[in-house]
This record gives structure tokens, C-alpha cells and sequence, in this order.
């Protein structure tokens, strides 16, 4: 269930264009997981995974500027 709601979430952000930055955030991981999955126990689906991949990258360099403080060592 929570995946799920996860996974729900992110895609109505991106659908609505609301806190897009937040929903990549948030399907990040479990685009990892799905691509882990089916390179690991389910190759069939390996295609659709790695184009779900590649949209997510495409959004993450889009919205690089505000995910850059993702990657900051030191906050204070």
C-alpha cells in the first residue's frame, strides 16, 4: 500500500505540474527498484523499465538546479 501511494502521489504531481521536483524525488527510488527487479527476475519487462528510466533522467536534468541541494555535503 504505501508504494502504491507513493507511486500514485508522484504521478498526480507530475500530471497536475505541482511540485514536480517533489514527485521526482519521491519516483526516484522506486524507478530503481522496478529497473533492479526486472533486470535481476523479470527481463521481459527490462524495455519499459529503462524508457520509465530514461523520462525520470530527463526530468531530473530539466530540474537539476533545484536538486543540486539533494547533493550538498554539508548543510550547515
Amino acid at each position: 500500500m504505501v508504494i502504491f501511494s507513493v507511486q500514485v502521489l508522484g504521478g498526480v504531481l507530475l500530471l497536475v505540474n505541482r511540485f514536480v521536483v517533489l514527485a521526482v524525488v519521491l519516483l526516484g527510488p522506486v524507478i530503481v527498484n522496478i529497473l533492479c527487479f526486472h533486470a535481476l527476475m523479470a527481463p521481459e519487462g527490462l524495455p519499459l523499465a529503462i524508457v520509465v528510466a530514461v523520462l525520470w533522467v530527463i526530468l531530473a536534468v530539466r530540474y537539476k538546479q533545484y536538486l543540486a541541494g539533494i547533493f550538498v555535503q554539508n548543510a550547515a
